[in-house]
């Protein structure tokens, strides 16, 4: 009887822990279908000696002179950065708060940030897709054009949370980390 127990718990077991990969990336795909998606203005840099690069965009430094919302942020505070959609796409900041907004239109929403700093009135913001490892195509696009003028395709969930989906540089789009219809090997049917 306990044998039997035993062998029991093991796959109950087994699947369990087998079933948590797979519901991350439902997850994934299911926030994905949901998120807003908008451009920002970026510059992108190369680590030295590392394989990451850096996204640096207008939304890492908000002038609180132009911003609504409160000024006592503290280092390592969460921040709530209100966004609003304007032509082909690119987001703007206009308001900066340590709470969620509440809002349903599609065109106004926040993404999530921590504060790094603060220099007089420039606000320091660290999100979620800062630092990436690029594609060997984007990598070698970088290096051969490091000062040509790029964009960021960002998705936010629900929560606020940023997530890289692409890089747009001289025109061509590199996509990042796409998952489209993730299926295990052998379980495709021809």
């Amino acid at each position: 009887m306990t044998r039997k127990r035993t062998l029991i718990s093991t796959l109950l077991t087994g699947i369990l822990l087998a079933g948590f990969p797979l519901m991350a990336i439902a997850r994934h795909n299911y926030i994905q279908e949901k998120d807003v998606k908008f451009k920002v203005q970026t510059s992108i840099t190369p680590r030295v000696n590392v394989e990451n690069f850096d996204i640096w965009s207008d939304i890492n430094r908000l002038d609180l002179d132009e911003m609504t919302g409160g000024d006592s942020f503290l280092r390592g505070q969460t921040v709530y950065v209100h966004m609003s959609k304007g032509p082909e796409q690119i987001a703007y900041p206009f308001a900066v708060t340590a709470d969620m907004p509440v809002s349903k239109e599609i065109d106004v929403f926040a993404i999530k940030g921590k504060v790094t700093g603060r220099q007089d009135n420039m606000l320091l913001v660290r999100y979620n897709f800062e630092t990436f490892l690029p594609a060997e195509n984007l990598r070698e696009a970088v290096y051969t054009h490091p000062n040509a003028a790029s964009s960021a395709i960002l998705a936010i969930n629900d929560d606020g949370i940023a997530r890289l989906v692409s890089v747009e540089m001289d025109g061509i789009t590199y996509p990042y980390r796409r998952i489209d219809g993730f299926t295990l090997n052998g379980l495709t049917q021809k």
